[in-house]
């Protein structure tokens, strides 16, 4: 199970050992959300050698989230934003659909920025 926050992807407001990559490291961040986006990849390769190729295949728990815990994802707009397109890049050029964890969550306090994908688009200008 593939998840952008697991111990080999995560990104941290400190940084290492909390997460991959600290929020703030451009360079870092860029490489490891790059090594981790080839997850898509992977996953058809895996499931073609398995089944047939050519199969539909989606991710259903997609969100723009560099950790599991609130108090040290990333929540800067830069990090979501690289997050959301790499994995659409990955994902499209993959040829696996994605389906976003929540288009919108009220009451989801801090985790929204990333999990609520209404909000994430507010916070990169696309909606009002």
């Amino acid at each position: 199970h593939y998840y952008a926050w697991g111990s080999q992807c995560s990104g941290a407001v400190e940084g290492p050992p909390t997460g991959r990559f600290s929020c703030s490291d451009e360079d870092h961040r860029e490489l490891v959300i790059d090594n981790c986006g080839a997850w898509a990849s992977v996953y058809r390769s895996t499931i073609e050698k398995e089944c047939e190729v050519g199969l539909r295949l989606a991710s259903a728990e997609f969100s723009a989230s560099t950790h599991h815990s609130v108090r040290h994802a990333c929540n800067d707009v830069t990090t979501l934003k690289m997050m959301l397109e790499t994995q659409v890049d990955m994902a499209a050029a993959a040829d696996v659909e994605l389906f976003w964890w929540s288009y919108k969550m009220p009451y989801g306090g801090a985790f929204r920025s990333a999990w609520s994908l209404k909000h994430l688009l507010n916070l990169l200008g696309v909606l009002p």
